[in-house]
């Protein structure tokens, strides 16, 4: 299996995208199609910088058994707000025709006036879903955007602990307080995209794994290029219909990864084109 010039991209999608990415990583592992930490870059957005860090620390095996059973699963924090009562203002901001910069200050804003969840225990929930606080020998890159409007992509090399960069990738607006970094305030990865699959233009084949689609309105022609040529894996319409109504329910990320779970093991050919060296 030649998977150094592949590059993996695992997109957003709540807590039942964590769940879902989880067990395909997991079937795809146990067929020998793809180990996460055997290919040249892992770019995280969100849940799926929560889930690359996890797996690249521990194996898709034992995160897909610890995200299976309920007792063995972290303790994640269920948002002080629903995600249906933020859900008109975060699109009121994506709506108005305003700059990025303007618009990432009003979701910054939004979070700061109605996530009600202390910073401090949503650091410690992030940190519940590693092993360790310390960045995967694996190539990882983890994107956040500053509050000013500006992308973001903590990696080993900038100085930012890895808990701090997935608090900062997984601060969604509203449900999650701002997450502040040497001063500067970041929010959500996943604003603008949900893969952020530019940034495995380098490589010369990507698979991404996509929860929830690209955000109408903000896929630009470096990213379209990206994940035309790619191998994009999302949600079959039976996992789609078992993640619920709440993608932020922690209790959905067990169904999820058993769905996940059965939409890898029908994308092992796929992947396993994409790997082997006969698909060079």
């Amino acid at each position: 299996m030649s998977q150094e010039s592949t590059a993996v991209v695992l997109g957003g999608g709540g807590l039942a995208g964590i769940g879902w990415t989880i067990g395909v990583l997991a079937a795809l592992e146990e067929a020998g199609a793809l180990r996460l930490d055997a290919v040249g870059h892992v770019v995280g957005t969100s849940a799926g910088a929560a889930v690359a860090a996890a797996v690249l620390h521990s194996g898709a095996a034992a995160e897909f058994d610890r995200t299976v059973r309920k007792s063995r699963r972290n303790a994640e924090l269920a948002p002080a707000v629903s995600l249906a009562e933020i859900l008109p203002d975060v699109l009121a901001v994506h709506g108005a025709d305003e700059s990025l910069a303007v618009k990432t200050e009003r979701l910054a804003a939004l979070s700061r006036e109605r996530s009600g969840t202390d910073p401090a225990r949503r650091r410690a929930a992030i940190a519940g879903r590693l092993q360790r606080d310390a960045w995967p020998e694996a190539r990882l890159s983890v994107t956040a955007v500053r509050a000013d409007g500006e992308p973001a992509v903590f990696t080993a090399d900038s100085g930012v602990g890895l808990v701090d960069a997935l608090t900062a990738s997984c601060a969604v607006p509203g449900l999650w307080p701002v997450a502040t970094i040497d001063g500067a305030d970041y929010v959500d990865g996943g604003i603008y995209s949900l893969t952020n699959a530019e940034l495995a233009a380098h490589a010369d084949r990507v698979l991404v794994l996509r929860p929830q689609p690209e955000l109408p309105g903000y896929v630009t022609p470096e990213r379209r290029k990206v994940l035309d040529r790619a191998v994009v894996l999302e949600p079959s319409e039976r996992a789609r219909a078992g993640f619920g109504a709440d993608p932020f329910d922690p209790d959905v990320r067990g169904v999820a990864a058993v769905l996940g779970y059965e939409d890898g093991l029908a994308a092992v050919a796929a992947v396993s084109a994409l790997t082997s060296p006969a698909g060079e």
